[in-house]
């Protein structure tokens, strides 16, 4: 009964750790381009994560805590979705905290093979911390 019972946690384990798709992560980080008070933005070139690639990557954040997202994305496969992770950070590179929507902090968006489409989006992040926030992370996967 034992030599089943761990065959069967050994398979069931092996099935939920198996990822979900044969896509990789990729994490980039981006520098502030602030203008004042006004508002500050992070952008990146391209950005490649399994069959997936994102270009013109742009985030723009305001005082007011709000976050505004663009950028192209393709993938050279069928029924891909990017997933993407954003972290502010301090000068030190400390993690100051996400970006999300909704309370969650992955952003989702599905592609079609071979077909570039923009991709639109909103988040929000902790006001207070405006201030200091000196570079983006994004992490990413296809």
């Amino acid at each position: 009964m034992a030599t089943i019972l761990t065959i069967l946690v050994l398979g069931i384990g092996s099935v939920f750790a198996a990822p979900a798709s044969a896509g990789t992560a990729s994490s980039t980080t981006a520098q502030a381009t602030c203008t004042g008070s006004g508002s500050c933005w992070f952008t990146w070139g391209p950005i490649r994560a399994g069959d997936c690639t994102m270009d013109g990557a742009k985030w723009t954040l305001f005082p007011n805590g709000s976050a505004s997202f663009e950028a192209k994305i393709v993938s050279s496969d069928s029924n891909d979705a990017w997933l993407m992770w954003v972290n502010l950070l301090d000068s030190a590179g400390v993690v100051l905290g996400p970006i999300h929507h909704g309370g969650d902090p992955k952003f989702v968006k599905g592609t079609v093979k071979n077909q570039w489409h923009w991709w639109f989006d909103a988040g929000s992040f902790d006001a207070r911390l405006y201030d200091r926030i000196n570079s983006m992370r994004m992490t990413s996967h296809c």
